[in-house]
């Protein structure tokens, strides 16, 4: 992979590749960066734009809103209080991202530099730190390190003096992966942060001025890692203690000499002198790394309680942000379905409305030309009524001899103008009927109910049917109770409604069957009369259609179809007796027409009837 220069950023890619915390997808945890490192980080900006600005918390809101447009999964947005949880852990692509918005922020090209200055030695270090020299420090640089980058940096050490100290750094394979192409760029932020940290370290632990700093090599310009000589003052107060106490000593035994032994020359009493000095000098070298060895071991010891307990907590806010994010992510699907469902919803209501819209005027338009249609046939109905009646009068009167005498021939086809001038004149009469029934303006007034007895009108319609029912070799019969109730009804219309049923039961019977009238009341306060034949039967796809107008069944013969009127009548006349119609059959079955109607007329047609 080629590496662009470092002055290309990491902001160039757009959105970020690698997840921000958490886990990765292979299950691995992501502890690049310590939470303290990235809490250091938003403090410095709060610090630095509030003295700037005046306004540091809305820098820091502007910084997670940058941070969250570069953040493909919403469930790994941040908040202020997220970045300022120490126990939390971060990859190191998104500390980079941090970084840089850090700089855009500020407007200060240094920001990472002096970011680490203030901020990246901790107040803990500080306090474990001041026993020791700044040698022994630097030399711990690797420990502290990883305490703040686990296994994404990897901390060295070179040469250590009293007054200097070369240290090392360079980004494991991990690291590589998420820095990129931007390698240089992201590894000269994070040497820049590294440095103003270290060069700190003299004033924040021992109050001496800063460390100098010097690149010796640098990720940055290509080299394989940072490498940096840190060179201090060293601090003084200690070897003039060592000079004080050896001192006194060594002028004590030279005086000795010089009264007590004055044989001794001037050289040998000063050589003497020197052996207590020398001695005080070693002893209290020997008991100051003593103490220092102890105090060194309990520190140590006190700092791997620490760390065990600080890893503990950490794998624990680890645990629990893994779970928020997965928390979040249902709570964004479970958002994502609402949103999907409701744009459904609405989508599926405004295609309700559209269609509600187009079908209230479609049946708008329906009706209008229904009242059209009823109005037409209404016309020609009666327009027809009067020549057909015409018709007919003159027809009896021919074949009643006024015209003179007939021959066989003449007086036949007389007959059949006068037979088919009556179907006519009853088709018409049915149309005139539908059309005033269908006609709420009209039908207002088409019933005229009474008291009366149906098993008497039901004996007497079949009685008027003998005559054809023996001339087809056809038994018709009625079975009632011997005690009905009365039941309030237009007589005629009921009688039309059972003429109609009896006459087709024996129209489509065939010579030899039975049609049978029975009369039965029902529970509900209503009278049920049944009508069945043992004629050809009806399939079942029929029977929705069989009570249309104008409707006739495909195995009805030619001979015995009518207009398609006489159920649709019967249907309405029904209904409008607040009663309902319906049937059993089946072909090769024969036929079993129902209908019931209340004792009473309900309140809606006897107000208005």
């Amino acid at each position: 992979m080629e590496l662009l220069p470092k002055d290309r950023r990491i902001l160039e890619k757009g959105l970020m590749e690698f997840r921000p915390f958490g886990v990765d997808p292979d299950g691995t945890r992501i502890r690049d960066v310590s939470g303290i490192s990235i809490r250091s980080i938003v403090d410095y900006l709060e610090d630095c734009m509030a003295k700037k600005e005046g306004n540091g918390a809305r820098a820091v809101d502007d910084l997670c809103r940058l941070l969250n447009e570069r953040i493909p999964d919403p469930t790994y947005h941040v908040t202020q209080d997220f970045l300022r949880n120490a126990w939390n852990s971060y990859s190191y692509e998104f500390v980079s991202f941090m970084r840089e918005f850090g700089i855009v922020l500020s407007g200060d090209p240094r920001f990472n530099f002096n970011a680490g200055k203030e901020r990246n030695v901790s107040p803990l270090l500080q306090i474990l730190g001041r026993p020791f020299t700044l040698s022994q420090i630097y030399s711990m640089w690797p420990y502290f390190g990883q305490k703040y980058a686990k296994d994404s940096v990897i901390f060295s050490v070179g040469s250590v003096t009293d007054r200097s100290a070369v240290l090392k750094l360079q980004f494991t394979e991990r690291t590589h992966r998420q820095f990129g192409p931007y390698m240089k760029r992201c590894a000269e932020l994070v040497c820049q942060s590294a440095k103003g940290g270290l060069a700190m370290v003299p004033e924040k632990v021992h109050g001496l001025p800063l460390a100098t700093v010097k690149d010796l090599k640098c990720m940055a310009e290509g080299d394989p890692c940072c490498e940096w000589e840190f060179t201090w003052t060293p601090h003084s107060g200690r070897p003039l203690a060592w000079l004080a106490s050896g001192a006194l000593p060594a002028l004590a035994a030279f005086a000795y000499c010089r009264f007590f032994l004055p044989t001794l020359s001037l050289a040998e009493s000063f050589g003497l002198s020197l052996l207590p000095a020398l001695t005080v000098w070693a002893a209290s070298s020997r008991l100051f790394r003593k103490k220092v060895a102890q105090l060194e071991g309990l520190i140590l010891e006190q700092d791997r309680v620490v760390d065990t307990r600080h890893e503990e907590l950490r794998e624990v806010y680890l645990e629990q942000a893994q779970i928020s994010v997965e928390l979040r992510r249902k709570i964004l699907q479970i958002e994502e379905l609402n949103v999907g469902l409701e744009a459904k919803i609405l989508e599926r209501t405004t295609e309700l409305e559209r269609v509600n819209r187009e079908l209230r005027a479609a049946n708008e338009q329906l009706r209008e030309l229904d009242h059209l249609k009823s109005a037409f046939v209404s016309i020609v109905s009666h327009e027809l009524r009067t020549p057909m009646t015409s018709i007919k009068g003159y027809v009896e009167n021919i074949l009643d001899g006024l015209a003179g005498g007939l021959t066989e021939k003449q007086s036949y086809y007389l007959t059949r103008v006068k037979l088919n001038t009556e179907r006519l004149t009853r088709m018409v009469n049915d149309l005139l009927d539908l059309s005033r029934i269908e006609d709420p303006e009209k039908c207002h007034d088409y019933l005229q109910p009474m008291p009366l007895s149906i098993k008497d009108l039901a004996i007497e319609v079949v009685e008027s049917f003998q005559p054809m029912a023996r001339q087809r070799s056809i038994t018709v019969k009625a079975d009632h109770p011997a005690s009905l109730p009365f039941l309030r009804a237009d007589r005629d219309k009921l009688h039309r409604i059972l003429t109609n049923l009896i006459g087709n039961a024996i129209k489509f019977t065939p010579a030899g069957g039975e049609v049978l009238v029975e009369t039965t009341v029902r529970t509900d306060d209503s009278l049920q009369i049944c009508v069945s034949d043992t004629g050809c039967g009806i399939p079942s796809h029929e029977h929705d259609k069989i009570f249309d107008k104008f409707f006739r069944g495909a195995a009805i013969p030619e001979e015995a179809r009518g207009a398609g009127l006489g159920l649709a009548i019967t249907k309405s006349l029904v209904e409008l007796h607040g009663g309902r119609i319906w049937l059993e059959s089946g072909p090769g079955k024969g036929s079993r027409f129902f209908f019931s109607l209340p004792l009473t007329l309900p309140v809606s047609s006897s107000t208005n009837l």
